[in-house]
C-alpha cells in the first residue's frame, strides 16, 4: 500500500534525514523509514521470504486453514506466462492500441496526464486480462480511471452517493473477473495468452475468492504506476527538446519490425531516456509494509508487526549513491558514466528482487514504445513548459500539463 500524499516538503525533510541519519530511522509515527539501498534489499527480501495467501473467506468464517500456496508459486506461473507475451508480435500490436487511443485525440487541447493513463491502461490491459466483450472491458476501465483519479486528487468526487457509485463500479468489474475466471475454468470461454490464464489452473487450490483478489491485485497494478510513468515520459520528453531531437534521431533510423523484436538494442539512447525517466519519476514514491518476521536492519531492530518504509524515489534521489542526482541526464546509464549508480541494487525503479514487478520488462517496452510514437508518427506540442510542475501525490505528477498531439 502507498502513503498518503504528504507532498514535496515532507519528501524534502524525509531526504534531509535520511542523508543525517544514514538512510534508515524512525519517524514520529512509529514507522521504520528504510531508505538505504542494502537495508531495503534486506528487509525486502526477509519480508517476502515463505510468503503465503491469506485464506480464504469461506475457511476464515468456518475457522479452518486453506489450502496453503505461496506467493512464488502464483508469481512464477505468471513469470512463465510473461515469456510468452514477450515477443516482437505482443510488442507490436501493443503499440497498434497506442496509436488507436492517441488517434481519437488528434488535435483536441488534451490533459496530457489523463491521455497517458489511457494511453498505458488500454495498451496493456490485454497483457493482464483479455478477450473481454465491448461492455466488459469499458467496466474493468472504468474501475481502474476511477481509482487513478481518487489517486492523483483528479475529481475524486464527495459525499455517500460519490462512494456507492465508486463501489459499484468496483463490484460490477469484479463480477466481470469472476465470470472469466468461471467460464475459462469450464470451457465456455476460450483460455487466453494473458495473467489471468495461470489463475485458472490454481483455481481449484485457490479457490474463487483468492484467484479474483489475485487478478484484481494485477488489474490495479496497471491502473496507476504505468500511467504515471508514462506521463512522466511526456512530461521529460516536451521539457528536453535537445533529447527529444536525439531520440528522434535514432527511432527514425529503426525499422518498427527491428524495433519490436528488440527494443533496447535497437534503441539504446531511448532505453537510457526511459531508464532516467523512472529513475528521477518512480511510481509509487512511497510504499508502506508490516514486518511478517523481526529483523535487525542495520543497527536497529524491527519488530514483526511493525511498519516500514521503503522507496525507490528516495535511494534515486540520494546524492550519497548518485552524483548530480537531481540532474536529468539520461547518459550517466552508459557503461563506466561516473554519475551512474554506484551499483546495480541503487536503481530499483520495479521494486526488489525477490518481489521485484513482475511487469518491469514489459513496461519498460510500453514507455519506449511511447517515445517511439511521439518521435516517429506523432508530433507533441506542449504551449507553455515552464508552467508545467511535477507534484508528489501517490506517484509524480505532472501539473498543469496540457497539449495537443498531431499526426507528422
Amino acid at each position: 500500500m502507498t502513503t498518503p500524499h504528504h507532498g514535496e516538503d515532507f519528501l524534502h525533510d524525509l531526504r534531509l534525514r535520511s542523508a543525517a541519519e544514514g538512510g534508515v530511522f524512525w519517524l514520529d509515527d512509529g514507522q521504520l523509514a528504510v531508505f538505504e539501498p542494502a537495508a531495503a534489499r534486506l528487509v525486502s527480501r526477509t519480508n517476502w521470504d515463505g510468503l503465503v495467501m491469506s485464506d480464504r473467506l469461506v475457511d476464515m468464517i468456518r475457522r479452518r486453514r486453506s489450502t496453503t500456496v505461496p506467493w512464488s508459486r502464483v508469481r512464477a506461473a505468471w513469470l512463465t506466462q510473461l515469456h510468452t507475451l514477450s515477443t516482437g508480435e505482443h510488442t507490436a500490436a501493443m503499440i497498434t492500441r497506442m496509436e488507436q487511443v492517441v488517434d481519437t485525440r488528434l488535435g483536441d487541447d488534451v490533459d496530457l496526464v489523463l491521455l497517458a493513463q489511457d494511453i498505458a491502461v488500454r495498451s496493456v490491459l490485454p497483457v493482464a486480462l483479455s478477450g473481454l466483450t465491448v461492455r466488459e472491458s469499458a467496466l474493468i476501465t472504468r474501475d481502474l480511471e476511477q481509482k487513478l483519479l481518487r489517486l492523483i486528487d483528479r475529481h475524486p468526487g464527495r459525499g455517500p452517493l460519490h462512494h456507492v457509485r465508486f463501489a459499484a463500479v468496483q463490484v460490477r468489474a469484479g463480477l466481470v473477473v469472476r465470470r472469466v475466471l468461471r467460464d475459462r475454468a469450464s470451457g465456455r470461454r476460450v483460455r487466453e495468452p494473458d495473467l489471468t490464464d495461470p489463475i485458472v489452473d490454481l483455481l481449484p487450490e485457490l479457490g474463487m475468492d483468492r484467484a479474483l483478489d489475485v487478478v484484481t491485485a494485477v488489474l490495479t497494478a496497471i491502473g496507476g504506476p504505468p500511467g504515471s510513468a508514462a506521463a512522466s515520459v511526456l512530461y521529460e520528453f516536451a521539457r528536453n527538446p535537445r533529447w527529444a531531437q536525439r531520440l528522434t534521431r535514432e527511432l527514425r533510423g529503426v525499422d518498427r519490425a527491428e524495433f519490436c523484436a528488440a527494443p533496447a538494442r535497437a534503441a539504446p539512447v531511448t532505453h537510457r531516456f526511459v531508464k532516467e525517466v523512472l529513475r528521477m519519476w518512480s511510481p509509487p514514491l512511497l510504499l508502506v509494509r508490516n514486518a511478517r518476521v523481526s529483523s535487525d536492519v542495520g543497527t536497529t531492530r524491527l519488530e514483526k508487526g511493525q511498519r516500514y518504509l521503503v522507496s525507490p524515489h528516495m535511494i534515486h534521489r540520494d546524492h550519497r549513491v548518485w552524483q548530480r542526482a537531481d540532474t536529468f541526464d539520461p547518459d550517466r546509464f552508459l557503461p563506466g558514466a561516473p554519475h551512474g549508480p554506484a551499483d546495480r541494487t541503487c536503481y530499483v525503479p520495479f521494486g526488489w528482487a525477490p518481489k521485484r514487478c513482475i511487469g518491469a520488462d514489459i513496461g519498460t517496452v510500453q514507455l519506449m514504445a511511447l517515445c517511439h510514437l511521439m518521435c516517429t508518427r506523432y508530433r507533441l506540442t506542449v504551449p507553455d513548459t515552464d508552467a508545467v510542475t511535477m507534484a508528489c501525490r501517490f506517484a509524480p505528477v505532472p501539473q498543469h500539463f496540457r497539449g495537443h498531439i498531431a499526426r507528422r
